[in-house]
């Protein structure tokens, strides 16, 4: 029997961040947008889920995603973790944040997404220009009410290798080596705690790296389930 894949969108994000993935994988699309904090977002996607399934997130997805090993490690047979920060978050984060969040809502997130998406394809203009335009399009499409109750739980995020360390199940831990919101820094201690990891640096790629090397995203996925047989 194949097992399920639940994907947990990234902040701002919707189905859309792994449309090249689930012409190959469908799977479930995990609801981000009806709580606050991302435990509480584990325990939406655990209710709903069947037994045993595969998780798979990017960025705040994969805060997501280690929230539910966490909880449940039990029924989750693998997990994919991409391009994410497993730290609790920093107080100028946080700040950062608050001063952006308020803008937005006084003035709609047009400004909020544009300083993320530029920082998701600095690394190459010509990917810039091919991805950015709609990327920054459907991320301003949040309501802004989901915008600010996503921003509160990336704000209260706990530090989660201590709490993941030792799960055994396979993993695919995969960033984007030109990543400048969740650099390669960040996971190699994820990989590390977990012994059935399998860590992939992706070269000249950015933060998303679902949209702009699904390639190499979809071949990690497709060695993923096969390690599950």
């Amino acid at each position: 029997m194949t097992l399920p894949i639940i994907w947990i969108p990234g902040h701002l994000c919707g189905a859309w961040l792994y449309a090249p993935q689930l012409g190959a994988y469908p799977g479930r699309i995990a609801d981000t947008l009806s709580d606050d904090t991302l435990g509480a977002m584990a325990e939406r996607l655990l209710a709903d889920a069947p037994e045993r399934f595969v998780v798979a997130g990017l960025s705040m997805g994969s805060m997501v995603a280690m929230e539910v090993i966490a909880r449940a490690p039990e029924r989750v047979a693998g997990a994919v973790i991409m391009d994410t920060d497993p730290s609790r978050a920093r107080a100028l984060e946080v700040e950062w944040r608050a001063k952006l969040m308020q803008r937005a809502v006084e003035e709609g997130l047009e400004d909020y997404v544009g300083k993320f998406v530029r920082r998701f394809y600095m690394h190459d203009a010509s990917v810039a220009e091919r991805l950015g335009p709609q990327t920054r399009q459907r991320m301003a499409e949040t309501p802004i009410e989901v915008a600010r109750a996503q921003a509160r739980a990336l704000d209260t995020r706990r530090e989660m290798v201590p709490l993941i360390a030792g799960y055994a199940g396979p993993v695919e831990v995969i960033v984007g080596a030109e990543d400048k919101v969740c650099p390669p820094s960040l996971h190699g201690p994820i990989a590390a705690a977990l012994p059935g990891a399998v860590y992939t640096v992706i070269p000249a790629c950015g933060h998303l790296a679902t949209v702009e090397a699904p390639g190499v995203v979809n071949a990690r996925i497709g060695a993923l389930l096969e390690r599950l047989g």
